[in-house]
């Protein structure tokens, strides 16, 4: 690649805070480099590779700054979190890190190989690659936009943290009015840990979460409660940077500015992203605008070794009567890809306030965005929708934020009964079909109610994105097949309606 390419984005470009459009390239396809479920031809007609959509925009670098920055930050965070947690609230975006998302020349080769957006009166577009029209009259992206919102999964720690400050706060004058003698005050402080957890279990609706939340506040605690003198103090500073740290490295999600693709959903055009068999079939639309965000934790509990990356798409229509509206969410689980129905996070308001912001914006230029609430837990960062919106100009209002927040707190996920499926299930093991042999087995019990669990409709790679085929003692060698095992494979969809 010539390092000396200096093309640099015009001030339109610089203004859209997303990467792309891009024609669409499988996420997993392009971190495995997964050649055989991919239509390389496609690829090539947009300049690129999988090796380019994995490292520029999939699997970048990034890292967390040293740890001199949290030694300073352990003085200040007082401060700098209740700052930031009131812009986040009134809908300010943080600033990106130069040094991880710089538009160097790899930067500029996206830039050159982008699809041009032609827009048009009623807020639709023209979309060409190369000069070549390939999606004429679809939505503009630049009118209607997605986001997706990490507030409460970054700053649910420092949430556990306001509850048990709060709650440690309550003692001395639950004391002072019930008098040090009644009987139950002695526990108050004993079942601290209980009382603090079964609070966060109701507000955030995930064991995990509950448990681990409040584990960096007692440590501080800790920490400031043994500190005595001078160097009581900076071994305080010292071990709260540490933990801090700890707390950024484990459980603080990041965002990847978003990235933003065209699906061509036509097995007869040259810009079809798949080979036959592994396409989501169940797409009925002929074009879809992606917005695919990519969050990073550099580690997780249970493997603090590699880093953990996460995906959420939002699958927008862009042709037909339903332009506009999102019919797809897109998130992983353990290797496993999941496709939820819009309706599968809304109600019947929701959805016909929705409709009636998006019928009012029909030939229109109005901007529209939709805003996905994102939570996750803090042990394995698998994203979860709390909510979805649609604001008028691109963030919610304050007050919308405020009570986006209240909404996930209040009301409970949804969940699916794992028995309904777990049958199905267990049949295609009895066949030969393990899906969860890539999981320890004292494992998978649990993991197996999480994941049936999960409101989605239909998943791909169902033995996970990593596995390999495996070849068995029994078995006919006229039933193994060289060819990839469909990621789609309509047999395997355990939850499909009907």
């Amino acid at each position: 690649m010539d390092a000396k390419i200096t093309t640099e984005p015009g001030p339109e470009e610089n203004a859209r805070g997303f990467d792309g459009p891009f024609l669409f390239c499988d996420y997993w396809a392009s971190v495995l480099n997964l050649k055989d479920i991919v239509n390389l031809r496609s690829l090539s007609v947009a300049g690129f590779s999988l090796e380019v959509y994995r490292k520029i925009l999939n699997r970048p670098s990034a890292g967390l700054p040293r740890l001199g920055y949290y030694i300073l930050y352990s003085v200040l965070s007082p401060f700098i979190i209740i700052w930031r947690g009131v812009r986040r609230l009134g809908g300010s975006k943080p600033a990106k890190a130069e040094t991880v998302y710089k538009r160097d020349a790899m930067k500029n080769m996206l830039l050159e190989h982008a699809l041009r957006i032609d827009p048009k009166e009623g807020g639709k577009a023209d979309i060409y690659s190369d000069g070549e029209l390939i999606a004429p009259g679809v939505v503009n992206p630049l009118r209607l936009r997605a986001s997706a919102s990490l507030f409460l999964a970054r700053y649910k720690v420092f949430l556990a943290s306001a509850v048990a400050l709060g709650y440690g706060a309550l003692i001395g004058p639950v004391t002072s009015l019930f008098g040090a003698e009644n009987v139950l005050v002695p526990y108050l402080g004993i079942l601290f840990y209980p009382i603090v957890f079964v609070i966060l279990w109701l507000m955030f609706d995930d064991i995990l979460t509950a448990i681990v939340a409040p584990l960096p506040l007692v440590a501080i605690t800790k920490i400031v409660h043994i500190s005595q003198g001078f160097e009581g103090f900076v071994l305080a500073v010292a071990l709260t940077a540490l933990v801090l740290y700890l707390v950024e490295w484990f459980f603080i999600p990041r965002s990847l500015p978003p990235a933003l693709y065209l699906y061509v959903n036509d097995d007869e055009s040259r810009f079809f992203p798949y080979r036959s068999g592994h396409e989501p079939y169940w797409l009925e639309g002929k074009f879809y605008w992606v917005w695919r965000y990519v969050t990073l934790a550099p580690a997780e509990l249970m493997k603090f070794w590699e880093k953990d990356w996460e995906r959420i798409e939002i699958w927008v229509r862009a042709d037909g009567e339903q332009r506009g509206r999102i019919e797809w969410i897109v998130s992983d689980w353990h290797y496993r890809e999941l496709w939820y129905k819009y309706g599968a996070f809304t109600g019947d308001h929701a959805r016909a306030v929705h409709d009636k912001f998006l019928d009012r914006s029909v030939g229109t230029d109005e901007q529209l965005t939709w805003v996905i609430d994102l939570d996750m837990d803090l042990v394995f960062h698998c994203p979860v929708v709390r909510g979805i919106y649609l604001a008028e100009g691109n963030r919610l209002s304050i007050w919308r934020r405020a009570l986006s927040i209240l909404n996930a707190i209040v009301r409970k996920r949804r969940r699916e009964n794992p028995e309904k499926f777990a049958k199905k299930l267990e049949m295609f093991e009895i066949q030969g079909r393990e899906f969860l042999d890539d999981i320890p087995e004292h494992f998978r019990m649990v993991t197996a109610g999480r994941l049936l669990g999960g409101p989605w409709t239909y998943w791909r790679f169902p033995h996970g994105a990593k596995a390999s085929r495996s070849v068995f003692v029994y078995g006919s060698l006229a039933d193994i097949s060289t060819d990839p095992e469909s990621v789609s494979d309509r047999r395997l969809q355990i939850k499909e309606p009907g």
